[in-house]
């Protein structure tokens, strides 16, 4: 999709659509002066030869057959090395000019990104690298291109490049677990060793930055998966997965606000967006104070919306803490012991007001794999808990739970020898939907999804429960793929006057024909226009001094052999010479000034 749309923006430019161009500029600007700093080694001049490699560009058309990224790359080596060689520095040109590396250039290459402590120390570990790899896992980790591509721009063999790639991420991977990331489980290294890199070295948006240091460096629980809608579906291959609302809500914000009933991509629709596009869930199930929702309109179009939801829950009673008392008590098939919380034989009858069963499927009446209890809180919020082994999506659970406890005969109230486990949940999880990345909404005017993140953090305990999420939906606008309106009043039109609140208007003008229009050779303002210039053979010219105009402190002169034949015309169509509209002050010194008319000054 990326290589698709440089090479649309590119041809866009070659066909006189001069903005196209402004937008690869822009993305790649950066980027070919790091790589091009590491083989000059001198940022300053790295810049100017960046420049002069999109110079290039401009003027000259790649292959057919090649991508805009390739293409551009082999360009700026092609520039650097020049420069090196116009330098007359041969000798630094050997094998290995592209390993060559300052040590501290993140302060002058990444600076203007920024200083973030997270990010720094990324940029730290991508500095200890090998000075071999690190434009080889630039190119290829960073903007994407091909092995065969990568070995070509760097003079390497295929496999070398192979080599390098594997051998830098291993020891980019080594370097970054060795600062700290150890506690982290591997899915989420990996994601914020991607995440990290991105942002150091091509930019990142807003939601996933703010999302990654509320989230990532705050919680150490991430073992959770996010499911994008109402509908998802919870089987045996979705391990300990949640759906929170927020995404649905940011979506149908969307939709709302490009007037759609649903969303639909012009390359055909993602099973997400069908997911998104069906969900059942809105604000309407919301109480307005626990739920918000921001729009932010992009200056070059787009918007940023970020959905919110925050809920702090209490139970009626705090339940009894069991967790010294389950030392030995597991969760399933697993191996840890587990806190848990609840009621015994030992609690309070003031406990069981927090509950009630709704329904107890039971064939001796004391154990059961099939219930479910409601939970309620003081702000009247409820939670249910539901013990099955079915695998159903989240939509069908529900509605398993109603229809199972509308059915069940027995005793709902909580109470007598009942007894209630529950075990304490923590769970943190984040997502960024990197299949919308780049897709463009149908019928939208250019726009395309640029980031869509979500993230939650949930506690279960003793006392209540809390959770917070967020997602965030960033769209973009490419104003080069637009379809434009050309809104040209070159023929037949109208004018039109109204005061603000009324149906008749005061004015009306219908233009015909051009009588009336404004012609670029009438002016708006004295212009002076020298007739012995335009017909050299009439108007002869004085071979002396001439005096023209005089004031109160200076005589002013033409020069000998210049011309006096000067005629200055006005807006209203009157014309004069130009020493008669200096005498009557219709103009002054100025205006000869601005049409460098020579003449001569001399103090009286």
């Amino acid at each position: 999709m990326e290589k698709d749309l440089d090479k649309k923006l590119y041809n866009d430019y070659l066909n006189g659509q001069k903005d196209a161009f402004e937008f690869l500029y822009n993305k790649y600007k950066k980027r070919i002066e790091y790589f091009i700093f590491n083989i000059v080694r001198n940022y300053e001049e790295a810049e100017d030869i960046a420049q002069d490699v999109f110079i290039y560009v401009m003027q000259n058309k790649m292959k057919e057959n090649v991508s805009f990224k390739y293409y551009i790359y082999m360009v700026a080596k092609s520039r650097a090395i020049n420069h090196i060689k116009t330098e007359k520095r041969r000798t630094e040109i050997t094998e290995k000019y592209l390993h060559d590396f300052d040590n501290n250039i993140e302060k002058d290459i990444l600076q203007f990104i920024t200083e973030e402590e997270t990010k720094t120390e990324v940029a730290e570990a991508i500095n200890l690298l090998d000075e071999k790899y690190k434009n080889a896992i630039f190119l290829v980790k960073i903007e994407g291109l091909s092995y065969e591509e990568t070995s070509k721009i760097l003079g390497q063999t295929l496999q070398n490049t192979k080599n390098l790639i594997h051998r830098g991420k291993k020891e980019l991977r080594k370097i970054l677990l060795e600062k700290g990331y150890k506690e982290m489980n591997k899915v989420v290294k990996v994601f914020i060793i991607i995440i990290t890199i991105t942002v150091l070295l091509s930019g990142i948006v807003y939601a996933t930055t703010v999302i990654y240091n509320n989230y990532i460096k705050n919680n150490t629980n991430h073992k959770i998966n996010i499911n994008p809608s109402y509908q998802s579906t919870l089987d045996e291959h979705t391990i300990n997965n949640l759906w929170v609302g927020t995404l649905d809500l940011a979506w149908k914000e969307l939709e709302s606000t490009l007037g759609k009933s649903k969303i639909e991509l012009e390359e055909g629709n993602l099973p997400i967006v069908d997911e998104l596009n069906k969900s059942e869930f809105s604000k309407e199930n919301l109480n307005s104070n626990d739920y918000s929702i921001d729009i932010q309109k992009h200056e070059m179009g787009g918007y940023t919306i970020n959905a919110e939801l925050k809920k702090h829950l209490n139970f009626l009673e705090a339940f009894d803490d069991f967790s010294d008392y389950t030392r030995n008590i597991t969760f399933g098939n697993g191996e840890n012991y587990i806190k848990y919380f609840g009621i015994n034989h030992a609690s309070s009858k003031e406990l069981d007001k927090n509950v009630e069963i709704l329904f107890f499927n039971s064939k001796d009446g004391m154990k059961s794999n099939d219930f479910a209890v409601k939970l309620f809180t003081k702000e009247g919020d409820e939670i249910i808990l539901y013990r099955t082994d079915d695998e159903k999506n989240i939509k069908e659970y529900y509605e398993d739970v109603i229809k199972k406890s509308d059915s069940y005969t027995g005793t709902k109230e909580f109470g007598g020898e009942d007894e209630l486990l529950i075990p304490f949940v923590r769970a943190n999880g984040m997502i960024n939907y990197n299949e919308l990345f780049g897709k463009y909404i149908k019928d939208s005017w250019g726009q395309f999804f640029r980031d869509v993140v979500q993230n939650v953090n949930f506690s279960l305990n003793n006392e209540g429960c809390d959770l917070e999420s967020t997602a965030t939906i960033v769209t973009e606008v490419l104003s080069v793929s637009m379809k434009p309106r050309y809104c040209y009043f070159n023929d037949k039109f109208v004018i039109i006057m109204k005061e603000k609140n009324s149906e008749t208007p005061y004015f009306v003008l219908k233009v015909d024909n051009d009588d009336i229009l404004e012609k670029v050779d009438e002016i708006s303002e004295p212009k002076i226009v020298d007739y012995s210039k335009e017909n050299s053979e009439r108007y002869q010219v004085p071979k002396v001094e001439t005096l023209f105009f005089e004031d109160e402190n200076y005589k002013y002169y033409f020069p000998e052999n210049k011309s006096h034949c000067l005629y200055v015309y006005f807006p209203d169509g009157s014309h004069n010479m130009v020493e008669a509209a200096l005498r009557r002050g219709t103009i002054t010194i100025d205006l000869l000034d601005k049409y460098e008319v020579e003449y001569i000054k001399k103090e009286k």
